[in-house]
């Protein structure tokens, strides 16, 4: 990797804190667009958090017009990150189905019609054609099926690898098993205290996930986070079992499957549910035993060749949610030469590209030229300007 494992520069124009997908991706970019004194801090491994633990989706179903237009960009960023970066096999292609439940076939019918004004490659597909692209499957409750042929998964590893290295070609640094320990904002610039020595800098931008509340308290601002710990499975299909080609997001069980390049199947729940609070730094990091045993049954329900797979592998990641369930993406309104990329409410990995580019041009330019990302304004908690969603919850 070439990994700093110390700070090399004492004085820089811009220190990234987070080593996740949008951490990475906005560091890439601002050397790309010419700040070559960069510094990117990771308090781990690379990717060694949310990212890491994502179950890496590449959907477009969106409800909202700047997560549509940003998931769009995004997109084109993976179909091209082969030429781009020299490193294959990052996006796999699957396709992707959505399952609707009978109760939001409305809903899901104008949001089509949202979806393909803005160019998304996306349609509906009957029941029975399901059938023929997921064999077995048990169609009970399924009201509406998007397919998008487009869409399909990252390996998140070696996304963030690839895209941060290309970052210190650039002319960036980065420094990994790091942690920031304070930030001193009293001056003309900003000190960045790491367990490595301080950094002085022009410009601080958070993308700590997890930790991005606390960096922003280092940052005189009190971000309206919640955290909440997340599981997923990993199972070894029967013998006789159909094989999933497909990514699928199920809204009529709340679950989400995707097979593994070794023939695994990932599953996991996602909301309306409780969230879990959880401290990023001590919880509980394999599934419990109660998700385990109704992750699978769900599994076995939908898919009943399934049923009884074994479960070979769970682990739980987190979460970092703001009350709209959309990131902040914004300079800092305490300081000038801060910035927040943070709350990626399950949604930063998918969107992280566009999202670091646009961060980056408001860095350079002063503002975003890719994406209008005004709605995703630090203030709008405040003000009662939410960003609105069609499904509500992350389904947004």
């Amino acid at each position: 990797m070439g990994a700093s494992l110390f700070i090399m520069r004492n004085k820089t124009d811009a220190v990234v804190i987070g080593g996740g997908a949008l951490g990475a991706s906005i560091f890439y970019y601002l050397t790309k667009l010419g700040m070559k004194d960069v510094v990117l801090i990771e308090k781990g491994e690379l990717a060694s958090g949310s990212t890491g633990d994502s179950a890496a989706f590449i959907r477009q179903h969106y409800s909202n017009d700047v997560s549509i237009q940003l998931v769009k960009k995004s997109l084109e960023f993976f179909q091209g990150f082969n030429n781009e970066f020299s490193c294959n096999n990052v996006f796999v292609n699957t396709g992707w189905f959505f399952l609707v439940p009978h109760h939001a076939a409305d809903v899901f019918d104008s949001n089509m019609i949202r979806l393909k004004n803005e160019g998304i490659k996306t349609w509906s597909v009957s029941v029975s054609d399901l059938l023929d692209e997921l064999p077995g499957i048990n169609t009970d409750g399924i009201g509406r099926v998007a397919f998008e042929p487009e869409s399909g998964y990252v390996d998140p590893h070696a996304m963030v690898e690839a895209v941060v290295n290309q970052g210190v070609k650039n002319g960036g640094e980065f420094t990994i098993n790091n942690p920031v320990i304070g930030i001193d904002t009293s001056g003309n610039t900003s000190i960045v205290k790491t367990s490595a020595g301080d950094i002085d800098t022009k410009i601080v931008i958070n993308a700590a996930g997890p930790w991005a509340h606390q960096i922003g308290l280092w940052m005189d601002i009190d971000l309206p986070l919640e955290i909440s710990r997340e599981q997923d499975i990993m199972v070894r299909p029967n013998n006789d079992a159909s094989t999933i080609t497909r990514c699928v997001s199920n809204m009529v069980d709340r679950t989400y499957i995707r097979a593994e390049p070794d023939g695994l199947v990932l599953v996991g729940t996602g909301h309306p549910k409780e969230n879990e609070p959880a401290n990023p730094d001590l919880y509980k990091k394999e599934a419990d035993q109660e998700f385990v045993a109704e992750t699978s049954r769900l599994l076995g329900h939908r898919f009943p060749s399934l049923s009884g797979s074994e479960v070979v592998k769970s682990w739980a990641g987190l979460y970092t949610i703001t009350p709209d369930w959309n990131m902040i993406l914004d300079r800092s309104p305490v300081h000038e030469n801060h910035y927040l990329a943070v709350g990626g409410s399950g949604h930063s990995l998918k969107i992280s590209p566009a999202m670091g580019q646009c961060l980056a041009e408001m860095i350079v330019f002063g503002e975003a030229k890719t994406v209008d990302i005004s709605d995703l304004n630090a203030r709008r908690f405040d003000t009662g300007q939410i960003v609105q969603s069609t499904y509500g919850g992350n389904r947004n």
